[in-house]
């Protein structure tokens, strides 16, 4: 299979248990070689976790911190059993029985692992590591979506009624009425919202990536937060996810009012808090001025749904709602993408759910349409 860079043959060896599977092997390595030509010794012993290690470095370049974090969490926890195969002997088989096993478990991380090797790999390819990519003919599990249908219109007044008189009410307002997502919400400032006009610009969102050893030890006793040389991390304030997210939205008259009275309930606020205040221009911060953390907004949501006495979905659930209620009110899809940030299509199908009014609503229409002389139950 070529020379290394001393000169001497690389060799592979294959076995099977007939002598016809043996020469389809040896066939296979033949062709691999015809095409390959001489392949160098450091991608022979190149292992997966050492690459998967070096990809992530490529790619941390380019993609936000919290992407990164998201990446390396998913390649490191579930990628042992094959990260000291060498990458050249990673098979289809292999892929299958990884994306299997955590799939088991963890469905949704089996489908984003998948997309991550696969990404890795192609980059092999390219680099000329690897002749094939062998996640492109694997087996991707099946996920079974749990359909939750979002809150009806009654349960949206009893969340805005419970959310009143609340510190940051009007956040749920934003969340209910306008569809943001967490990171948009919380990473709004007052210059984002332009009074006169009513109208909101999105144009960043927030996010809280986690810390990174900066010490050269991954394996070091201490966490990476607690690392005296901790990099990454933080506060980061990054651009929304795409061109379609950077948008600018028309705000109900009355959400407007709840947030002017919300500017003068904060600027209060920071008049009493004196130098504890820490100015960020934030819309909905902590009482002392610092990003509110998702964690603690998301604790928020819940304790407001036991208040208002509606199902606990997830805060993101909030964005289905939005969705839905604009497909109730006859709002076009193409304009539905575009309050939303959405630049495919296919998220109106995965995000707008028929309600049960709705339901109603068309079977009544065919009732009329059908049977026009009976009357209607």
């Amino acid at each position: 299979m070529g020379t290394t860079d001393a000169g001497k043959p690389i060799r592979r060896h294959v076995r099977g248990r007939t002598r016809t599977e043996v020469a389809e092997k040896v066939a296979a390595l033949e062709s691999e070689r015809a095409r390959s030509g001489h392949r160098p010794s450091p991608s022979q012993q190149l292992t997966l976790g050492q690459w998967l290690d070096e990809w992530l470095v490529i790619i941390g370049r380019t993609r936000k911190p919290k992407t990164f974090d998201n990446y390396t969490s998913l390649v490191r926890t579930h990628c042992g059993p094959l990260r000291s195969r060498p990458l050249t002997r990673v098979a289809v088989r292999d892929i299958d029985d990884l994306l299997y096993r955590v799939a088991e478990q963890f469905p949704q991380s089996a489908l984003a692992l998948h997309r991550i090797l696969r990404s890795a790999m192609n980059t092999a390819v390219r680099r000329g590591l690897l002749v094939a990519n062998p996640c492109t003919h694997a087996v991707v599990p099946r996920v079974r979506e749990t359909e939750l249908e979002p809150y009806a219109l009654e349960e949206c007044r009893r969340l805005l009624l419970a959310a009143t008189g609340l510190p940051n009410g009007a956040r749920w307002s934003v969340a209910l009425a306008l569809g943001l997502r967490q990171g948009e919400t919380l990473g709004l400032m007052w210059d984002d919202i332009d009074f006169e006009k009513q109208q909101i610009r999105v144009r960043r969102q927030l996010q809280r990536p986690g810390w990174h050893h900066g010490c050269g030890d991954p394996q070091a006793d201490h966490k990476p937060s607690k690392c005296p040389q901790r990099t990454g991390g933080g506060w980061n304030f990054e651009d929304v996810k795409s061109r379609a997210g950077r948008r600018t939205l028309a705000v109900p008259p009355q959400l407007m009012q709840q947030l002017r009275e919300h500017r003068r309930d904060q600027a209060a606020q920071q008049l009493a808090a004196g130098p504890a205040w820490h100015e960020h221009h934030l819309v909905f911060p902590r009482p002392d001025g610092q990003p509110q953390h998702p964690s603690v907004d998301a604790k928020a949501w819940r304790t407001l749904t036991q208040r208002a006495g509606v199902p606990p979905l997830r805060l993101h659930y909030a964005r289905h709602t939005t969705a839905t209620m604009l497909l109730a009110q006859g709002i076009d899809g193409r304009v539905v993408m575009a309050l939303l940030g959405w630049s495919q299509s296919s998220l109106l199908t995965r995000y707008q759910h028929v309600l049960e009014p709705m339901r109603r609503d068309a079977a009544a229409r065919i009732d009329q349409a059908y049977w026009p002389t009976a009357e209607s139950p």
